[in-house]
């Protein structure tokens, strides 16, 4: 009898330790796979140098670029201001290359130089101009505005005090004195400009007296509502204008790719 006790607590005690080790293998299992688990998530969740850049930054860059119809013509302005290719001088009634336009002198009788340049849509038509700033010594006195119509770069010369304080929608004002100025556009054609006034200013001498009119749309308007429109005008943003150089060029008239 006590022999069969001791059979049957040797059996039980086998049983326990069987089971203990079960479990403790299992305990180990189910650590080890918890732990790769973690390991998988913190390697996904670090950002790599392939990730693609947000829509937002896209959309970003593409408003800085212009529209892609326009590649020609940036093309065809870079290659006028590299001497590669010639336009129309609208004053010297001819083609001429940009190096020869400057130096000829068939315009006032000067030798020009350009300092800056600056690229925008003067006409609102969608596609840009050309503005160069022209010093006769060391002194600004003309811009030659390149017109790009019908295939062909047209150049247009323009007295300093005829094309001030140019503006990103391409208004301007210009100047025939102290008390004769006002504001417009330009409106190209093949042979010639002309000048679309929005606003202007006009003084008339009457005796001893000097009468100032003016006028919005070419309508006469109090002297309080043509300084609201001046105001108006003022704040628009200024274009920005560009030192004439290699470098300046090929980066302000690059195109889309």
């Amino acid at each position: 009898m006590k022999s069969r006790i001791m059979r049957v607590l040797l059996v039980f005690l086998l049983s326990t330790s069987i089971t203990a080790c079960s479990s403790s293998k299992n305990n180990l299992n189910l650590n080890n796979s918890s732990s790769a688990s973690g390991n998988k998530i913190t390697d996904t969740s670090i950002p790599t140098s392939s990730s693609s850049p947000s829509s937002d930054s896209k959309s970003e860059n593409t408003k800085t670029k212009m529209p892609s119809n326009n590649n020609s013509v940036l093309e065809a302005y870079k290659a006028v201001l590299l001497n590669n290719a010639e336009f129309f001088s609208i004053d010297n009634k001819k083609k001429l290359s940009l190096n020869d336009f400057l130096t000829n002198k068939e315009i006032y009788g000067a030798i020009f130089k350009v300092t800056h340049f600056t690229v925008l849509d003067m006409d609102g038509d969608k596609v840009p101009e050309v503005v160069l700033e022209l010093t006769v010594g060391n002194n600004p006195e003309f811009y030659e505005v390149l017109h790009y119509m019908n295939g062909a770069v047209y150049g247009y010369n323009i007295v300093y005090r005829g094309l001030e304080g140019l503006k990103t929608d391409g208004t301007f004002q210009y100047s025939n004195g102290a008390a004769d100025n006002g504001y417009g556009k330009l409106k190209f054609q093949s042979n010639a400009y002309e000048t679309d006034i929005l606003g202007y200013m006009k003084s008339s001498q009457n005796n001893d007296s000097i009468t100032i009119s003016y006028y919005i749309n070419n309508k006469p308007v109090t002297k309080e509502s043509f300084n609201s429109f001046i105001k108006e005008q003022d704040g628009k943003k200024d274009v920005v204008w560009y030192e004439f150089s290699q470098k300046n060029i090929e980066t302000e008239l690059s195109v889309n790719p």
